[in-house]
């Protein structure tokens, strides 16, 4: 059993990782301490993302969690705001990320009064140029990582090569007045201007970009239908005008702009990412929504055949029917980010079940769907730990052979999304 384990291992910790799911400015604006991205410049920007939702959810108050993330707190007291949640937040799966990027990065076993200047200034010594690329490919063994940008929907990285780009479409189906999405010297006066929009971002970024990424799912059911542009024509109109839709109006012209999307990407032969399941953030999240997104994403899958739909975060925690979805249907695929994360029991558990239901070239196995890259270190790390556990335990179980699993690695961690990704 120990060799098994011991032999697995070794391959998962050796092989690199394709992410294909994360948040990351480009190194210069982080350098440059860009806000409101970057709210801070020190060891406590490490926590500002998954592990900053599940202190909210601990009972952090606003008060203290915007002093742990000021610029104007010195560092070395931040530890003092952040002491009272450690003991409750330090085993969950963001607190073991953060546990081993410090512990991988800067050797620090475990946070403490005695380390937190030590942890200054190793953040301070590691924030240089060219981190990016060290961490990243060096030390945490990841060739590149997609990157839905957090700002706009798309752009040409300094870093193409590592850090390449989806589209955003988020704000090309969600119309707004002044939507990020739309260059200045673009005039919206119709709909079929909005459409002329659409097709100048695909124009501008569908050669380089990876896939098109839609986080509608936090905004609403994922039930888009096929409506016709002259359905929703006025409504369009009425919507640029500042005149308040209806739910049935607003959805009409979403469901009409997100198919407008989805048939667009297909053109260009870019996979369309999809956010499912659990939502970041706190205190809003629709179970009701988010139970429905498995047999939601059916009926997209069936509407558009020739669409290649990949479905982000396991639908966490209703896992077990995007196993069913990815059996059934040939057009659905499904990433693994951030679900590590989540729960790595939950995924553990979810990888050893796909191996088993689904033909296993339909899967891709990480992304941190982080902002903050010295994350990357914890979260590959979390998630080859669960390769390797899910791997080793189909081997024990005897459901698969140590050579079929050893097989399976290279196709888990990169080959999949090579075929899917690399035009």
């Amino acid at each position: 059993m120990n060799d098994i384990k011991s032999i697995i291992e070794k391959k998962v910790f050796e092989t690199p990782f394709i992410d294909t799911h994360e948040h990351l400015i480009d190194e210069y604006e982080r350098l440059n301490c860009i806000e409101p991205i970057i709210p801070c410049d020190d060891w406590a920007l490490l926590l500002n993302h998954y592990f900053y939702f599940d202190l909210s959810s601990a009972g952090i108050s606003k008060e203290q969690i915007d002093s742990l993330f000021s610029k104007q707190v010195n560092p070395i007291n931040k530890w003092e705001i952040l002491k009272e949640y450690w003991s409750y937040l330090k085993n969950t799966a963001s607190g073991i990320v953060f546990r081993n990027t410090i512990k991988i990065l800067y050797g620090i076993e475990e946070i403490s009064d005695d380390n937190i200047l030590e942890l200054q200034n190793q953040y301070e010594q590691t924030r240089k140029k060219g981190f990016y690329k060290h961490i990243i490919q060096d030390i945490a063994n990841i060739k590149h990582c997609h990157i839905h940008s957090p700002s706009i929907a798309c752009k040409k990285s300094e870093s193409p090569d590592l850090l390449p780009h989806d589209i955003a479409l988020n704000g090309l189906i969600q119309v707004a007045i002044k939507p990020y999405s739309v260059p200045e010297n673009v005039k919206i006066k119709t709909l079929s201007d909005w459409h002329s929009l659409i097709d100048w971002w695909f124009s501008e970024y569908g050669k380089i970009a990876k896939g098109v990424k839609i986080g509608n799912a936090y905004f609403r059911k994922l039930n888009f239908e096929r409506i016709e542009a002259k359905e929703v024509e006025k409504i369009f109109l009425s919507k640029i005008n500042s005149q308040t839709l209806n739910f049935e109006e607003e959805k009409k012209l979403q469901d009409h702009l997100f198919w407008y999307c989805v048939d667009k990407a297909t053109e260009f032969g870019l996979p369309v990412k999809m956010h499912t399941g659990q939502w970041a953030m706190n205190n809003i999240m629709n179970m009701h929504w988010v139970k429905d997104n498995p047999s939601e994403c059916a009926s997209l899958c069936k509407q558009a055949p020739n669409a290649k739909f990949v479905f982000f975060h396991l639908c966490y925690p209703h896992y077990e029917e995007m196993l069913s979805l990815a059996k059934n249907y040939s057009n659905a695929y499904i990433d693994m980010c951030w679900s590590w994360s989540i729960n790595p029991l939950a995924a553990k558990d979810f990888l050893k079940k796909f191996i088993l239901t689904v033909p296993n070239n339909k899967i891709f196995t990480f992304g941190g769907d982080d902002k903050i890259v010295e994350n990357l270190i914890g979260h590959a790390f979390v998630a080859r730990k669960g390769i390797a556990e899910a791997l080793t335990e189909l081997v024990i179980e005897k459901w698969i052979t140590l050579s079929d699993a050893i097989d399976l690695v290279e196709i888990l961690m990169h080959k999949n999304a090579v075929k899917m990704f690399e035009r």
